[in-house]
């Protein structure tokens, strides 16, 4: 049976698999900009359109990252959300954060809003509530295209889209042992236990991460009992009420994160730029020591000086445990500071650099030694920056601080269970903590191709080869190998990837904007003519 025939306007039929934001802002731009007669999209939640990380059941506390007025589904229009939002009557402020499951509202509507489009434009779209299984690929003989597989049936289409978000989690620590009395939650989004903790209970999170201060504001949430208000120099007080928990997050380097700017810094970047990019990547001088040369010299031209070493490892010299803690919250009063009087250089530059620095990784012009060094050494530091905080969570955390309900924990380098201790020890750099309640915010996410943990269609479409692990320098790695020029897998000749599989071949974002640019550069491979690809900026 020959598929609806892929023409040379582009496929007439596309599947999309998987339907949180990255699968809406493919269906959007589909029925929006290319001549395609039909979309069948899947979504094994049967919620089309919030996915995982906006569940409209999640926690309020739960915040978006992103300011409400970068929130988009197409590139082109980066205030989508907030026009929606002002469209339901409320009031808005442009650089605030509200709970991400208000964008899975948002994006709930854009999919029911897209199937009235697609009817009066004449496209048939097909919503199936259903995991799909398995993929192949028939030969062209036979009528070519691609065979999607799920427990309720097969269907043929011209090309798929994987736009599945989330990979399957690890769980490096263990539940554990029965009659103990302690607990794990190895999936905080998911595990409503951390809502029946008791209101006195001692909290070790293991991560200094946006997932661990999303564990805080739950923990700390209104319904718990506790509020936070304003004194009279204008802080944020925690007034405890009868919640009198305390959290301990537990990380490496005790790094906290920066803050989303809520007066963005005027850059005009002179010197990382595309062009000295690619003057050393000729010049076999690009290396991650050349990027940081970059980035001093942007700081000195802007009137910034980089500590780099206090920016790193901000604890070191810190003589006890209580000197981290203060340190911690200086910080944090420094971050909060830059971030509402127009001083976030390194977060605004990030922002400003995301499109260049996907490129970067798109066109592999990093070696790969140093890309190899980048994402075992320099990754996470970078996030700390190019995925920050919301001003909201940080000012509830310094509050915290302040009060003593939050503390601080480096310097870790382990973590046992302890019969003695009816607990799992943390081995930190001031001597080891004794957890009873742990929550793990590491992001121990399995992103690899290969691992047996991944779900059906992704071991399927590996043992057939169309979807292949990504290399760096020869050694297997995270993500998925893929042209990212066009977004299709290595191995296959129509299946087309967007998402997190693209975090390993690709550089991380968690810009809205950064993945409908994703989709976009699909779909101009797939619709020569009708889509025209993401613009390339000089600089």
């Amino acid at each position: 049976m020959a598929t609806q025939t892929d023409t040379a306007a582009g496929p007439a039929h596309l599947a999309i698999v998987g339907c949180g934001f990255t699968g809406t802002s493919a269906l959007l731009q589909l029925v929006d900009r290319c001549p395609v007669q039909r979309i069948t999209v899947f979504e094994a939640s049967g919620d089309f359109g919030p996915g995982f990380p906006y569940r409209r059941d999640d926690s309020p506390a739960y915040l978006l990252n992103n300011t409400t007025d970068t929130l988009c589904l197409l590139p082109h229009n980066r205030q989508a959300f907030i026009a929606w939002l002002r469209g339901q009557g409320e009031a808005v402020e442009p650089k605030g954060h509200l709970p991400r499951r208000r964008y899975g509202d948002f994006l709930a509507d854009a999919v029911a809003a897209v199937a009235t489009l697609a009817a009066a434009k004449g496209i048939t779209l097909e919503r199936i509530p259903a995991e799909v299984t398995a993929l192949d690929e028939p030969a062209e003989a036979d009528g070519g295209g691609v065979r999607l597989h799920w427990a309720g049936g097969t269907l043929r289409a011209d090309a798929v889209l994987l736009a599945t978000g989330r990979c399957p989690g690890r769980d490096p620590i263990g539940p554990p042992p029965a009659g103990s009395g302690a607990l794990l939650v190895a999936d905080p989004v998911r595990d409503r236990t951390l809502d029946a903790l008791p209101p006195d209970a001692t909290v070790h999170v293991l991560g200094a991460s946006l997932s661990a201060y999303d564990v805080v504001n739950r923990l700390f949430a209104p319904g718990t009992g506790c509020r936070f208000e304003r004194g009279a120099d204008g802080a944020l007080q925690f007034i405890p009420g009868p919640n009198r928990r305390r959290v301990l997050l537990c990380s490496r380097s005790g790094r906290l994160k920066h803050l989303q700017s809520r007066q963005p810094m005027a850059l005009q970047r002179r010197h990382f730029t595309r062009p000295a990019l690619q003057a050393l990547a000729a010049d076999g001088a690009l290396t991650l020591a050349a990027l940081r040369r970059l980035v001093d010299a942007e700081a000195r031209a802007h009137g910034v000086a980089l500590d780099w070493p206090a920016l790193l490892q901000p604890h070191a010299g810190c003589a006890d445990a209580a000197a981290v803690n203060a340190r911690a919250a200086a910080l944090l009063d420094a971050a909060i500071a830059d971030c509402v009087q127009g001083r976030n250089f390194l977060v605004d530059l990030g922002g400003d650099l995301q499109t260049l620095l996907w490129d970067l990784f798109a066109q592999r012009l990093l070696p790969p030694d140093e890309e190899r060094r980048y994402r075992q050494s320099v990754e996470s530091a970078v996030l700390g920056w190019t995925a920050p905080c919301p001003l909201p969570t940080a000012e509830r955390l310094r509050a915290l601080m302040r009060a003593g309900a939050l503390q601080v924990r480096h310097g870790v380098h382990g973590v046992q269970w302890s019969d003695a201790d009816a607990g799992w020890r943390i081995a930190c750099a001031f001597g080891d903590e004794v957890a009873r309640v742990l929550v793990n915010t590491t992001g121990a996410l399995d992103r690899r191709v290969d691992s047996p943990a991944q779900p059906p269609l992704v071991r399927n479409l590996a043992a057939q080869g169309l979807l292949q692990a990504y290399r760096c320098g020869g050694a297997v790695a995270d993500g998925a190998a893929v042209d990212l020029a066009t977004g299709r897998a290595t191995g296959s000749r129509h299946v087309y990837l967007a998402g997190m599989w693209l975090w390993g071949p690709g550089f991380f974002t968690s810009s809205a904007f950064m993945m409908a640019r994703a989709v976009q550069t699909v779909l101009a491979g797939l619709y020569p003519g009708q889509v025209q690809p993401p613009a390339t900026p000089a600089t």
